[in-house]
């Protein structure tokens, strides 16, 4: 690496790291990550499999696992991409899905960045609410403008807040976790009534693992946003190497056990909305500990949210700094944020899997783009057209409240299986809609 990090506003935007740009520290991203996802929203996220859909401990720390096995990989994978372009993850899918194509899955990811953005915020909003009473609007006011204030600034300030921040956020939910575990045990029993509502068992466990997969997928996107001032021509592979080993850590490790967390919190609890989650066996010596480290929490991952979504931004070709991009994602962000708080428990469950209905047929699509050599057999873009066409088709499999398709009405014990569905569909189509580029050579 060959320039040191520095404080000031970023100026960079969207267009490929130059050498003489490259700094930081590839295991830096252990640290990221792992302050991106120690924090509220990802505890609430874990409540969701007992509190809501009915699963006992052991069942939910299994799809938990198994979700953020699969995730964490494809996200580590993802995150060397950026020491490899040298540019913002979405920036890359020009190459694959067409410059107009790519505008697409852009505009969708920033749309999911100021939405992570209002899912984080009222969440801590929630919190500030529960200690301090008052308007819960007032609290995302104020956590609206910390995080977008640092976001402002861009990369480096970033870097340098999570590599902080994450040795508060450990101290704190390892505290509450020796309290919760100590108050609860970990023998916690199926709630019967409740996963009947969603098909019994397997319903349950299946959505489960669809929105644990939809909570770590939605970072994807982001993922070499924070990678690619690491590139390099000098050990390239080593560099790449360290990335992944240390992404997939930091995010595994993170959502493994705030979500592990939040499933043994949310069987003990009525759960309706995050604040709930404050048990009143929490210790009064704790509670204010306890609330900084949630609104630091919600900090550390709204300013990724933030930042990436104004790289998205970029990418549809808006004509705007990158700090000025960011005004207006936190101010979008905000307003979404008001406008959620009522009835939130249930908007988030919806979120988390409509998000993943676009991302998870995106990153099947990518994933082959980037590992293999392919050409389109269309006049158009192979992936956008695949990773579109899987989009329209998949909806039988929806199962949320928004919206029930025939498949997953018929069939409830399968809860939603868009996630499998869209993967291997996706798949399936580019390399059905595209040929490999060594053949069309050899041809010509």
């Amino acid at each position: 690496m060959t320039a040191e990090a520095t404080f000031g506003i970023e100026e960079k935007g969207i267009e490929v790291v130059t050498l003489q740009e490259t700094h930081g520290n590839p295991k830096a991203v252990f640290g990221l990550w792992m302050a991106a996802n120690i924090e509220f929203a990802t505890l609430t996220t874990g409540a969701l499999a007992t509190g809501w859909l009915g699963l006992s401990f052991a069942a939910a720390l299994t799809a938990i696992i198994l979700a953020n096995l699969i995730g964490g990989l494809v996200l580590a994978l993802f995150s060397t991409f950026g020491v490899q372009y040298g540019l913002p993850q979405m920036i890359q899918g020009a190459n694959w899905f067409g410059r107009l194509g790519n505008k697409l899955p852009s505009l969708l990811n920033f749309f999911g960045g100021f939405s992570w953005f209002a899912v984080n915020t009222i969440a801590g909003a929630y919190a500030l609410q529960y200690f301090f009473g008052g308007n819960i609007l007032a609290g995302v006011v104020l956590l609206s403008v910390v995080q977008v204030a640092i976001a402002f600034v861009g990369h480096d300030l970033i870097q340098a807040a999570e590599k902080y921040l994450v040795y508060v956020l450990v101290l704190a939910f390892l505290a509450l976790t020796v309290l919760a575990v100590k108050h609860l045990g970990l023998s916690v029993p199926e709630n019967v009534k409740a996963e009947a509502a969603v098909g019994g068992f397997s319903g349950a466990f299946i959505l489960t693992l669809s929105i644990m997969v939809g909570y770590v997928v939605g970072w994807i996107p982001y993922s070499s946003d924070y990678t690619r001032y690491l590139r390099t021509e000098t050990n390239a592979e080593g560099v790449k190497k360290t990335v992944f080993t240390h992404a997939f850590f930091g995010i595994f490790i993170s959502c493994v056990w705030i979500e592990a967390l939040g499933a043994l919190i949310g069987a003990s609890i009525s759960f309706t909305k995050p604040s709930d989650l404050f048990a009143d066996w929490i210790p009064e010596w704790f509670k204010v500990p306890f609330l900084i480290a949630v609104i630091l929490g919600t900090i550390s991952a709204n300013i990724i949210n933030i930042y990436s979504a104004t790289l998205s931004a970029l990418a549809l070709g808006i004509k705007i700094k990158q700090h000025m991009a960011a005004l207006i994602s936190g101010a979008i962000g905000t307003i979404i944020s008001i406008l959620a708080a009522a009835n939130f428990i249930t908007n988030y469950e919806n979120f988390l899997l409509v998000l993943g209905y676009w991302t998870v047929p995106w990153i099947a699509v990518t994933l082959l783009c980037h590992l293999t050599s392919r050409v389109s057999r269309l006049p158009i873009s192979a992936a956008f057209v695949a990773w579109i066409a899987t989009i329209a088709v998949s909806w039988p499999f929806y199962n949320q409240a928004l919206y029930t398709g025939p498949f997953a009405l018929k069939h409830p014990q399968f809860g939603d299986s868009t996630f499998i569905v869209s993967f291997v569909l996706a798949a399936v189509l580019y390399l059905v809609l595209s040929k490999p580029a060594v053949a069309l050579a050899a041809a010509e």
